[in-house]
């Protein structure tokens, strides 16, 4: 009996998860980042979930991984190294003016991970921020498309964080 209820449960949660399965999508980015005077290249990937698709809007919520850059320094202690990253949860706004092209605005939180090494020790440091982004996609494929986006982080201290990338998404 407790076989019987556990392949309904698994078989029901399944069907449910299909069913639902064309609100998600994945998201791959490759880009380069910007803070004050050092850059580097970046790549993200993200999860999102459809919450309002009607006529030729759509508002989604995003959850994500982004990996910024590495700032390399040398110093008359040794050298320097810090791993710039964030894990982010924010939602994006799209409009399709036309068939298979859209344009979207993204609003996030990110919790900010900087990994500092220096003198062989290693310490990490976290801040919160927002972060805003705009850019378009266009629908190559069936459920597959490619786009671009500029994203700005304002960060503590006064400096910012600049994004740019192209990015593959694969609707389910």
């Amino acid at each position: 009996m407790k076989k019987i209820a556990l392949i309904s449960a698994i078989a029901t949660t399944l069907l449910t998860l299909n069913a639902q399965a064309e609100n998600y999508y994945v998201e791959a980015s490759l880009g380069n980042s910007e803070i004050e005077s050092e850059s580097g290249s970046s790549f993200g990937i993200l999860g999102g979930y459809k919450l309002y698709d009607q006529d030729q809007v759509k508002v989604s919520a995003e959850l994500g991984y982004n990996k910024y850059l590495k700032i390399e320094s040398d110093s008359v202690f040794g050298d320097i190294s810090q791993d710039i990253s964030s894990i982010a949860l924010g939602t994006k706004v799209s409009y399709s003016p036309m068939a298979k092209v859209g344009v979207f605005g993204r609003f996030a939180y990110e919790a900010m991970i900087a990994d500092t090494e220096i003198f062989g020790e290693s310490t990490t440091t976290t801040s919160d921020e927002f972060s805003y982004a705009l850019g378009a996609e266009y629908e190559v494929a069936n459920n597959f498309s490619l786009g671009t986006q500029y994203k700005l982080t304002p960060l503590d201290g006064g400096a910012n964080l600049t994004n740019v990338t192209v990015s593959a998404n694969y609707h389910f």
